[in-house]
């Protein structure tokens, strides 16, 4: 329309120019509209109302067959595909044919329907090419935004069908652990049913068995906790979560209780030197999964006579949790895949204590928290939490730590 502007200024096509210099600033509004205001359809609906109205005026005033105005008809039909929604495809296109029929129709049957002309040969050649030239340059501004939206979906569908592939393998992964993990308990239960019916069993064979069985099915009922919260989608890094003032020895005691008596069947102690009256300000539930993870993990891992503590330092701002044991330790290479699982979630994930510490990483991310280890090969393992202390709690995080020294 500016360029339709400027050629009748150049012309002296007085009235067509009018026309377009009111129609512009309309055309802003439309915009406007749609852009920033969200009437998309409406903006839609009045633009091809008045681009119609504007382009029939245009034949009229503008030479009729003779001139450039069906070469915008055409370029508006364009136009219209690019931006309309597909199901309007069809009225679309029988409006603009019944529009350019109605006026080719209304020219031949009155000629004098044409008011006005080229004043020469010249003029006309400039019209018709210069609106050639425009409608090529607006094709092919249109087509490379078509071109390029296909190319941006194209990305994205590849990156969906990617993530898609890591999730399948992921999942994968998880059905191998689960199945192994779950078959544990299964086969001890089938050969303690297998050795009763066929031995006469001692008090203290009887008891091994049993206490076998029984951590056997501790480990998967941590499993099923652990996969339990991991289908929990509202638990992410950074999230708002409902944090409030409670007891750490409150929020431990039940995992203690579930674990100190299997420790005790494989000959590790157990110990907490947590202070009986130490409070922290977090989400109780998050951090009790993150402890009992650590326990689990140094439980199942450290080895007959070994020795776990799980104990509390107030360092700062932080209040630092520490779960340590004297058992055989991490080698490099499994060290090395619990970090990957803790950058990449389950893809480095081989066994269910894998997808306990991803869980713990997870929780206390969710916690503003942070968690790592420190193990050498044969001189054990430490497993650290640290969670924020709320302003109120620095004095009393202070003064544990100094009862705790002591």
């Amino acid at each position: 329309m500016l360029y339709v502007f400027a050629f009748s200024l150049f012309t002296g096509l007085i009235a067509e120019a009018a026309i377009t210099a009111v129609l512009i600033p309309f055309q802003i509004f439309l915009y406007y509209l749609s852009r920033f205001r969200e009437r998309t359809t409406l903006s839609f609906n009045l633009y091809m109302t008045v681009i119609y109205i504007f382009f029939i005026a245009s034949y009229r005033i503008g030479a009729g067959i003779s001139g450039s105005t069906l070469l915008s008809f055409g370029l508006v039909y364009f136009l219209s595909l690019t931006i309309g929604p597909r199901k309007q495809y069809l009225v679309l296109t029988v409006a603009n044919i019944v529009i350019v029929g109605g006026l080719l129709v209304t020219e031949y049957l009155h000629p004098e329907f044409v008011v006005a002309g080229y004043a020469n040969t010249e003029q006309r050649f400039i019209d018709i090419g210069s609106t050639y030239i425009v409608s090529v340059v607006v094709i092919l501004i249109t087509l490379g935004y078509i071109i390029g939206s296909y190319r941006a979906e194209r990305e994205k569908a590849e990156q969906r069908a990617m993530l898609l592939d890591e999730l399948h393998e992921e999942k994968a992964r998880l059905i191998s652990v689960i199945s192994h993990d779950y078959q544990t308990p299964l086969i001890s239960l089938k050969k303690y049913l297998e050795i009763l019916g066929s031995y006469e069993l001692s008090q203290d064979e009887r008891k091994m068995l049993e206490a076998e069985l029984s951590h056997s099915v501790v480990n998967t009922q941590n499993l099923l906790l652990n996969l339990l919260a991991i289908t929990n989608g509202n638990i992410e890094p950074g999230s708002d979560v409902a944090r409030q003032d409670f007891k750490v020895s409150d929020a431990i005691d039940e995992t203690f209780r579930v674990y100190s008596g299997i420790a005790k069947e494989k000959g590790i102690s157990l110990n907490s030197e947590i202070p009986e009256h130490l409070t922290v300000y977090s989400e109780p539930n998050l951090f009790s999964v993150v402890i009992r993870n650590f326990i689990n993990n140094a439980v199942k891992y450290s080895g007959k006579n070994s020795t776990i503590t799980l104990s509390y330092s107030g360092i700062d701002t932080f209040h630092e949790f520490c779960v340590a044991d004297n058992g055989p330790g991490i080698s490099k290479n499994a060290q090395q895949a619990i970090i990957e699982s803790w950058e990449n979630k389950f893809r480095n994930t081989s066994r269910s204590g894998g997808l306990g510490l991803v869980l713990a990483k997870k929780y206390a991310d969710a916690i503003h928290g942070k968690i790592s280890f420190a193990s050498s090969p044969g001189a054990g393992t430490k497993f650290y939490l640290r969670i924020p202390v709320a302003t109120s709690d620095i004095e009393q995080a202070d003064q544990l730590s100094a009862l705790h020294q002591v």
